[in-house]
């Protein structure tokens, strides 16, 4: 009986594993890839439905989607994503087949002036995140505003353009900075410029972030890196075409205007690309006149040519005037910025072999910079002052740089991406300061007083690196990256006090070792987790080494403060986990990161005596100490319906200069941004309306100069339309309710001792005709 009832069980266990067999064989799989048609990029966050069921997914961060369990016959898939054409395919899937279907979505023609916005994992794989990755609607004056967009991104206001970026507490040259591949620097050693404030919005067409140690084959010593991008030529198709834009922005008074010339006959590309804009003061929330004139003038160029049908060589040439720009957050006002970049490139890319690509490029990037003290108090009489007559400051400043770099990308095996090359940079600058009585009369023995600020430094950095990328499986891969950097620091003739009292050696040479490494795993078709570690040195910069009683722009102080050549380099080492998840209706990116900073460039108290009579008494001096930093950056975007979306992000950043043993510098507040936009997808319009909520900020750097500010909310509203194809309509309103509120960030009055507050409420509408 036993026997028999074995049997019988035996035999059902086989009969239900035969029928589950037989239905999973009924189903099948459709899976794939979808891409950026404009630039290859993998397009994450993008739904794909199977039409006329409730089936559907959406891609991950590779861009990779996952239809399990599909009924066979024939399909109809929909592939759709906020700013892109959606798609239609139709696959024909049988019993138990794995159906592949890639995709390229192609951009909508709506924001004809938009600029690709990216901020890119330590992995360097942009965010599975819509808010981030998609084509950004703003209307910015300088890069600057625009990369406040960008979750652990804030930037200095120091006057009405120029906004220089801080990436999760780390600014200046702690951010490397470049344009089309070739390094950057500002002009001026007061720091009235960014190096992206010298490239007009317009030419502008991708921005990409990395926010972290990790862009080590980018250049030297890249604690956190910007790279900007104007038109590429290998993505042009028309013989000619190209754009026609005008801007008006109200509280500022600010017009825009930019003619853009672009095309392609197969052999020959070209793009030519002219800028202009003029703004006056504006308005803060309370009705404060804040200055802010400026002028701006441009024109850039690229040629390029096929040499074979692998092989392509182009040269790029720009030139921008700037010229009586306000800076209420500094002693001086720019008279005018000069600005000239070149740089000529060739890339080889074989057929066949090991070898997939073979670049190299060299440039050219300077700055001749000139301030004055007009329109400033100083320019005045003043009978309560010391001396009491108008003085007439002047300062003459040049930042030089030459570089270049070759790049060899090679791929051994089909799970094995290599990356070996080498990168050069000399960057000289020099400044000299001027000061004398204005008007007539008696005037002290020492004047006119001639100061060096920069005395003619030069810092050369060789580098060489070598980028190793692993895919273990089709969900794990890991990146490798080792940088080393020889460099060489020299400076011309300094003053006898900077000499007698602080360094007659100015000569150093640094032997600095930097590397990284990322691991990202796909754990499933929505979720995906990686960690990195990566550790970088920064040699210190002209003004930290050799500034001779100027003051600091790391600081909110006017004090004055001398540099040391003996200063060793930085090191930053981060660590980062990130967390991405993507679903037909909502994705995820969530970075939390710690950092030390080896070395830290900060500063000390002196005994010396000051240079000019109006400076505060103390005098300080760079100096090598630490600190650290931690924070997490978290984005999400919900799709309502397909028309409609719900994006949020959350920024908290912690930062101690350990060995002040106070708050670092320039932290920014804890932060929630909200949003909800509408596009339609039968027409090319979008509404959009914003929040931004700020806390107050009480953990500051009173060492520096530093003070509290209030928290405050925010609104924009803004909306864009295209017809007929080619004319594109954007208009809004920032600062919807006209709040008064200052960034934490931003540079103080010197006068006044007051932050310089941000604009009030700006009408803005901007008109571009695409031929």
């Amino acid at each position: 009986m036993n026997i028999i009832r074995h049997l019988i069980t035996t035999i059902a266990i086989l009969f239900f594993c035969s029928l589950s067999t037989a239905i999973a064989q009924q189903t099948g799989t459709i899976k794939g890839q979808v891409i950026n048609a404009k630039n290859n990029n993998p397009l994450p966050g993008v739904n794909v439905i199977v039409k006329n069921t409730n089936q559907g997914t959406s891609s991950n961060g590779q861009g990779v989607f996952t239809l399990s369990e599909i009924d066979p016959g024939t399909h109809t898939l929909i592939f759709s994503f906020i700013s892109f054409k959606k798609i239609v395919k139709s696959v024909q899937l049988s019993p138990g087949e794995t159906a592949e279907v890639n995709v390229e979505l192609t951009p909508r023609s709506m924001l004809l002036n938009g600029i690709e916005v990216t901020a890119l994992r330590p992995d360097q794989i942009a965010e599975a995140n819509m808010e981030e990755n998609e084509v950004k609607e703003a209307n910015p004056r300088d890069s600057g505003e625009l990369l406040r967009n960008i979750a652990g991104v804030d930037a200095v206001r120091r006057g009405p353009v120029g906004l220089d970026p801080v990436i999760r507490g780390l600014r200046e040259t702690e951010v490397g900075t470049y344009l089309d591949g070739t390094r950057i620097f500002p002009g001026g050693p007061a720091r009235m410029d960014s190096p992206l404030s010298h490239l007009d919005p317009t030419a502008i067409k991708k921005i990409e972030v990395v926010k972290g140690p990790y862009a080590l084959t980018w250049g030297a010593g890249n604690m956190s890196a910007v790279h900007v991008e104007t038109q590429p030529l290998n993505t042009l198709t028309q013989v000619f075409g190209g754009t026609i834009s005008s801007g008006y922005n109200s509280n500022l008074g600010a017009i825009e205007e930019a003619v853009s010339v672009r095309g392609s006959t197969g052999k020959f590309g070209y793009w030519v690309h002219g800028a202009w804009r003029e703004g006056n003061d504006f308005t803060s929330g309370d009705g404060t006149s804040i200055p802010g004139d400026f002028l701006s003038r441009e024109l850039r160029a690229k040629l390029g040519y096929a040499l074979t049908s692998n092989s392509y060589v182009d040269i790029s040439i720009g030139y921008q005037n700037q010229e009586n720009l306000d800076y209420p957050g500094r002693l001086l006002n720019a008279d005018f910025f000069d600005t000239y970049n070149y740089s000529a490139n060739w890339e080889w890319t074989p057929e066949s072999g090991i070898l997939s690509s073979l670049k190299a490029q060299a440039y050219i990037n300077n700055v001749d910079h000139g301030m004055d003290n007009d329109g400033k108090p100083t320019a005045q009489a003043d009978q309560n002052r010391m001396p009491p007559f108008p003085l007439d400051v002047t300062v003459d400043a040049r930042a030089h740089v030459s570089g270049g770099n070759i790049t060899a990308e090679l791929t051994p095996a089909s799970s094995w991406n290599l990356e070996i090359g080498t990168d050069i940079y000399s960057a000289n600058r020099d400044a000299v300061r001027t000061i004398d009585r204005r008007n007539k009369g008696m005037k002290p023995a020492m004047f006119p007083l001639v100061d060096q600020m920069w005395p003619d430094a030069t810092i050369t950095d060789l580098g060489l690196f070598t980028k190793v990328k692993h895919s273990f499986t089709d969900q794990l891969n890991a990146t490798s990256t080792v940088r080393l950097d020889l460099v060489y620091t020299d400076a011309g003739p300094t003053s006898n006090f900077f000499a007698n009292n602080v360094s007659a050696d100015l000569e150093q040479s640094e032997t600095n070792l930097s590397g990284s490494f990322t691991l990202n795993y796909i754990t499933n078709k929505h979720w995906t987790v990686g960690a990195g570690l990566g550790s970088v040195v920064r040699t210190a910069d002209a003004t930290e080494r050799y500034s001779d009683r100027i003051p600091a722009s790391k600081a909110q102080t006017s004090a004055e403060f001398v540099g040391n050549p003996s200063l060793d380099p930085e090191r930053s080492t981060q660590a980062d986990l990130w967390i991405d998840a993507s679903y037909q209706s909502w994705n995820l990116s969530l970075n939390i990161f710690g950092r030390q900073l080896d070395d830290y460039i900060t500063f000390e108290a002196t005994n010396l005596p000051k240079r000019l009579p109006l400076s505060p008494d103390t005098v300080f001096q760079y100096i090598n100490g630490k600190a650290r930093f931690w924070g997490m950056d978290l984005s999400t975007t919900y799709r309502i319906i397909n028309e409609l979306s719900l994006n949020g992000s959350v920024h908290y950043l912690w930062g101690k200069d350990v060995s002040l043993n106070e708050p670092a510098l320039g932290v920014s507040p804890f932060g929630i941004d909200g949003g909800l936009r509408y596009e339609s997808t039968n027409r090319p319009w979008f509404l959009e309306g914003t929040l931004h909520w700020m806390a107050e900020q009480d953990r500051i750097a009173t060492t520096r100069g530093e003070t509290s500010t209030n928290g405050y909310l925010t609104a924009e509203i803004k909306t864009g339309l295209t017809v007929w194809n080619r004319l594109s309509l954007q208009a809004g309103v920032e600062n919807l309710t006209n709040t008064q509120y200052v960034n934490h960030l931003n540079a103080k009055n010197p006068f006044t001792k007051q932050p310089i507050p941000e604009p009030g409420r700006v009408f803005h509408l901007d008109v571009t005709y695409k031929f």
